[in-house]
């Protein structure tokens, strides 16, 4: 796609389109998985977790591979986020 940034109005549709994109992303709570994420080492994994003493189905970013144990993780719209290495 080219985009002649010497016109305004193309310049400002492609704006709207992207920011739709980010908004249909952000409501649905979903994480599209970037490329450049995986050309780097992060995989999504689907992983059985204890959340304050409750079981849940929950969703991992990690850049490497998830074995059973324990992982300081940070949530992002309510998928989890972490380096990989269990805590000790």
């Amino acid at each position: 796609m080219g985009v002649d940034y010497g016109s305004l109005g193309k310049v400002a549709g492609l704006s709207l389109f992207l920011t739709w994109l980010f908004f249909i992303t952000f409501r649905s709570g979903q994480i599209i998985l970037n490329p450049i994420l995986l050309v780097f080492g992060w995989n999504l994994y689907e992983a059985k977790v204890l959340v304050n003493g409750h079981p849940r189905t929950v969703r991992v970013l990690s850049k490497s591979r998830l074995i059973p144990g324990e992982y300081h993780c940070e949530m992002i719209q309510e998928n989890y986020i972490t380096k990989g290495s269990a805590a000790e």
